[in-house]
């Protein structure tokens, strides 16, 4: 293999790498409404527990196992697309996405019509329906059955809750065919957004020289970043409480997502990027002979450490995302959070990132990209553990409880930002988007079962279970981290501070 040059003044592209990083923009803004809202209408709209909707949470991992190299490798093989090979599939499956958002939504308010009339906030009903909180009203001394006055009393909040699910749970029974519907519509929006998120990433090695990949991925993490923020802003607007219907908050996902596609269609010329690219390759002789003999195999070491790397990334899914899955219902059931100040949480959680992304992109061209996701397992792990100490009477909590997703927040991206391009600096030109495929495959298969499988530990355990869940599987990934061996960048030796992020050796 031939060495890399040093590359002297070869620098980031910041323009193009946040053009492409529009369609980053646009998977985080729909994944981070998902990923909070959807466990609470499983909850709160269909009435299933912490395990049956943790299933079908995994669904779209599940999924992803098999579509993400799926279409990945379909967009590596589609070089004759009009629009670009990657650009082709992130313009139709956006598309599609928008008209799956729209009718899921009608569904889930469907679904809501049917429990407001069942007498969801009829607190008398409620108290008739639960033996629980009937007791607890008795014990208390509670003559006025509101509503409004049950639901402002701390001792019944979670006693109210489980009424609320019970009667959504025996509504959707009684209206089968909604929740048949509702399964129905998002598993072909799952598979919308699955068809061009795998092409969507492999945008970022396309038109980036390899030695730049994880400063480009630090700042495709950015874009995400603040794809993230703009979803958690609009159902911080639109998702104030679980007694209203969520359509308007759909709506507004599927309007930014046209927005974002419509942006990326005006400014992206992906031929011309790829092609920059190649003319800079060739410039600072960066080129990896490699990439230019063909599809031969890894060799084995390089194989084996392959595997090491998709193996961490799987496990750390494994522990990360069975906290992020179950957030939402969590902290509003067990620390009494409201959903608005759980969104404040995502807000934090999204700052560490944000935060990160600078002294983690420093960390990486300094010790390593292998060193940096050490870095962020630990810090992780460790950010864990004192959440499973806290309930709703813990003194501050609303301070500690965000502290340590800020924490993990540092920690996810030190991980994330540095594993991708591990895998793509194992790949070659013609399969960028197979081996991109490769890393969503083994992190959505994790986050297919993780959310089911800590629900069980969460309902026959206890809720705060989750969170030594999580710090045991992100600790094994510690272990796997150690052994890689390749894909690896090499460290670099800076003048300055913000050298950093415009070439590296």
């Amino acid at each position: 293999m031939k060495k890399v040059k040093d590359t002297g003044t070869l620098r980031l592209d910041y323009k193009r790498t946040i053009l492409v990083g529009f369609a980053f923009f646009a998977i985080m803004c729909f994944w981070e409404v998902y990923d909070y809202i959807m466990p609470l209408i499983l909850n709160y709209r269909f009435g299933l527990n912490a395990w049956q909707y943790g299933l079908i949470m995994g669904l779209d991992n599940l999924l992803a196992i098999f579509l993400l190299p799926f279409f990945g490798s379909l967009s590596d093989k589609a070089v004759n697309a009009k629009m670009g090979r990657r650009t082709k599939f992130i313009f139709w499956g956006t598309l599609a996405s928008v008209v799956s958002i729209i009718i899921l939504a009608l569904f889930e308010y469907f679904e809501f019509a049917k429990i407001m009339q069942a007498g969801y906030t009829d607190g008398e009903l409620l108290v008739a329906s639960s033996g629980e909180l009937q007791s607890l009203i008795q014990s208390l001394g509670i003559t006025d059955l509101s509503y409004d006055n049950l639901v402002s009393i701390p001792e019944l909040s979670t006693a109210l809750k489980d009424a609320q699910i019970a009667m959504a749970g025996q509504v959707a029974k009684d209206n089968v065919w909604i929740i048949v519907m509702f399964i129905f519509a998002l598993l072909v929006l799952l598979v919308s957004m699955a068809s061009f998120r795998s092409p969507a990433i492999s945008l970022m090695p396309d038109i980036t020289p390899k030695p730049l990949r994880s400063q480009a991925n630090a700042l495709i993490t950015f874009m995400g970043g603040a794809g993230g923020l703009v979803a958690i802003i609009l159902y911080k607007i639109f998702a104030k409480s679980s007694t209203q219907n969520y359509l308007w908050l759909f709506v507004a996902v599927a309007v930014v997502l046209l927005i974002i596609l419509l942006l990326y269609m005006l400014t992206v010329k992906e031929k011309k990027f790829v092609e920059l690219r190649m003319e800079e390759e060739a410039k600072y002789e960066v080129v990896d002979e490699e990439e230019l003999e063909g599809n031969e195999k890894l060799p084995k070491a390089k194989l084996i450490s392959l595997l090491l790397i998709l193996m961490t990334v799987f496990l750390w899914f494994m522990g990360y995302n069975a906290v992020k899955s179950h957030l939402s219902t969590y902290a509003t059931k067990t620390l009494d959070f409201t959903q608005s100040f759980v969104g404040t949480i995502s807000i934090i959680n999204g700052a560490g990132g944000a935060i990160a992304l600078l002294p983690v992109s420093l960390l990486a061209s300094r010790l390593g990209r292998k060193k940096t996701v050490i870095i962020g397992i630990v810090v992780a792990a460790l950010a864990f553990i004192p959440c499973f100490f806290m309930t709703s009477a813990t003194p501050y909590k609303s301070i500690l409880f965000p502290l340590c997703f800020l924490l993990a927040g540092f920690g996810m991206v030190c991980v994330n930002v540095n594993t991708l391009p591990m895998v793509t600096e194992l790949s070659k030109g013609s399969s960028v988007g197979k081996y991109t495929g490769y890393y969503y495959a083994f992190s959505m298969s994790a986050q297919a079962i993780t959310p089911a499988f800590a629900g069980v530990f969460m309902d026959k355990i206890s809720q705060s279970s989750v969170f030594i869940y999580a710090s045991v599987f992100i600790a094994i990934a510690l272990v796997t981290a150690v052994f890689i061996k390749h894909g690896d960048n090499r460290p670099e030796k800076k003048k300055k501070i913000l050298e950093y992020f415009s070439d590296e050796d």
